[in-house]
Order: structure tokens, then C-alpha cells, then sequence
């Protein structure tokens, strides 16, 4: 089939989802579905020379449940480089998230193993920029980690075992403690409790336990040093051993 030129068919069989796409957002397809009711398929998806669909799975969607015929055009690709066109169509847009990102690279990519690890912190319930910065942070004297935004945006994420069970475990520690979510979830918070666990006489278990019996002493803290002085102000309440960090 020639490239860039449009075909239309209501063969819905012919096509195939490319396993490392974006995952399928029934609320997105409903609001396709309005839209095409009212102006047809006004974009044609984009398929390459197998008929995986490279953009336009969700107006793929759309059109068979309306029953109505699949406008689309071929773009010859090889294989090695689908997933980087498919994510950078998908980033260009918008409509990817850092996760669909993520899954796209645990399918196809030489670090999925890596970010299958990622995937799986983020279903703990934390945020990606907790995921990365908890990971680098917490690397310090381990195995290289590759865990900068660049590298996970061009699937050379690298989180070596350890890291990533001491992440998990740090998360999972957060997670079952009295702490509310909307505070030990942001990343100012992850990075002042990471600067505080080299820090002579802090114990983040203290801190925590300090947490449960006297909620009132935390202070609503919006950025790193904010956090620093808020955890510093808990630990510290009616603890002899005074954790003590010296700002800059």
C-alpha cells in the first residue's frame, strides 16, 4: 500500500493494537464518539505496514462502535523505531502520560525490566517525579542508576535492584503510616525526608511514630525547606535526642 495516501474500510479485523501504546480511556472514546457523530472522522488514523495503529486508537474505537468505516493512511516504519514514533507522536500531543510513556518502554525497550520496576512503584500510588528523585536519592553508594527525566523519556531508565526494593520500601513505610497522603506524596516533602536520614540523631521512625500522637506540630509546608523545618518540628516535639539541620 502506498504511504500518506487514505484508505477506508469497515473491516475492523484488518487493524491491530500495538502492544505498547497507550492504554484504551473509555471517557476518551465517548467524547470521540460525540464528535464523530457530529462531523465524522475528521482524522484519519495512522497505521504502519502491518496495521498496527501508530496514532488514533481511540478514534479506532470510536468508529466501530458507531459501526461506521475506518479512514486511515500507511507510514512505513521498522520495527526498532516504533515505539520512539509512537511516544513522540503521543508526547507532541499531549496525550501521553509519563505512565503510558513508562508501560510503552516495559514492552519494547532494551530497560524494560527497569521500567517494569518503575510501573510497579507508581502503582504504590506515588507520583512520577516521587518515583525518580526517591530513586536518585537513594542510590547514593549503589549500582548506577540511570533515573534522570531525560533518561526516562528516551527508555535508558535504569533502577537497579536494591535502589528499587529501598524505594519501595520507604514508599510502603509512608504509605501505612498516619501521614496523609496529600503530604508525604509531593516531591518537596520525598526530598527534605531523604536530606533529614543522613542527619545525626533524626530517625524517620521517630518522626513518624511523633507524627500519629501529635498531628498539631506539622505545619503546612510547600517547599524544601519548608518541609525540612515542619519534619524537624515533629520529630523533635518532646524527644530528648533534638535532630539539628543546618541550613544553608
Amino acid at each position: 500500500m502506498k504511504q500518506d495516501q487514505i484508505y477506508t474500510t469497515s473491516d475492523y479485523q484488518e487493524f491491530i493494537f500495538f502492544d505498547g501504546n497507550a492504554k484504551i480511556k473509555a471517557s476518551k472514546v465517548s467524547k470521540i464518539m460525540d464528535s464523530i457523530k457530529k462531523y465524522g472522522l475528521i482524522n484519519p488514523i495512522v497505521v504502519n505496514q502491518n496495521k498496527e495503529i501508530i496514532d488514533g486508537q481511540h478514534r479506532f474505537e470510536s468508529c466501530k462502535a458507531l459501526k461506521l468505516p475506518i479512514k486511515y493512511f500507511v507510514k512505513n516504519v521498522e520495527n526498532a523505531n516504533l515505539v520512539e514514533l509512537v511516544r513522540d507522536i503521543n508526547s507532541v500531543q499531549k496525550n501521553w502520560t509519563n505512565t503510558d510513556i513508562g508501560y510503552a518502554y516495559s514492552v519494547h525497550s532494551d530497560s524494560k525490566e527497569h521500567y517494569q520496576k518503575y510501573l510497579k512503584l507508581i502503582q504504590l500510588g506515588v507520583s512520577h517525579s516521587t518515583v525518580l528523585e526517591a530513586c536518585t536519592y537513594l542510590s547514593v553508594g549503589e549500582e548506577k542508576i540511570r533515573g534522570s527525566y531525560f533518561d526516562f523519556r528516551n527508555g535508558k531508565l535504569s533502577i537497579p535492584n536494591s535502589v528499587y526494593e529501598k524505594v519501595k520500601s520507604q514508599i510502603l513505610m509512608l504509605k501505612n503510616s498516619a501521614i496523609e497522603k496529600k503530604i508525604w506524596n509531593r516531591i518537596y516533602f520525598i526530598r527534605a525526608l531523604l536530606k533529614l536520614k543522613s542527619v545525626k540523631d533524626f530517625n524517620v521512625y521517630t518522626f513518624i511514630e511523633n507524627f500519629t500522637k501529635f498531628p498539631h506540630q506539622w505545619k503546612n509546608a510547600y517547599t524544601v525547606e519548608e518541609n525540612l523545618k515542619s519534619i524537624l518540628s515533629v520529630h523533635n516535639y518532646k524527644n530528648r535526642q533534638k535532630a539539628k539541620y543546618y541550613f544553608e
